[in-house]
């Protein structure tokens, strides 16, 4: 009887190394997949920043509006790490590209402000 013990403590033990090694790889692809979100979404927005700057003032005056009030609509809770929190920038900041793409096409989008 002591020895089958021992053989099921020792399995216990090897599953228990095994899980503690894959949760530690999961806790850093956590890590690398949040930093490369981020590191794209930054770019996206630095990328949007760039494009406003090519639209005529006319145009920038008419559409404003309606994306500041996009943007200060987001409600988060950054302190709580929410991924509803991210989807509702990621949703926030492809809305943002397509209305600013569009505004530099010269044609007034959905919810453009004309």
């Amino acid at each position: 009887m002591g020895t089958a013990k021992k053989g099921k403590q020792g399995n216990s033990d090897e599953l228990l190394e095994e899980l503690g090694r894959e949760l530690r790889h999961l806790r850093a692809l956590v890590r690398e997949v949040g930093e490369s979100f981020i590191l794209r979404r930054e770019g996206e927005i630095e990328a949007l920043i760039g494009h406003l700057a090519t639209l005529p003032p006319a145009r920038l005056r008419a559409e404003a509006e309606g994306w500041l009030r996009g943007i200060h609509g987001l409600k988060t809770k950054p302190e709580k790490g929410r991924l509803k929190d991210l989807k509702g920038i990621d949703r926030l900041l492809d809305d943002l590209a397509e209305r600013v793409a569009t505004a530099q096409e010269g044609r007034t989008g959905p919810g453009g402000g004309g």
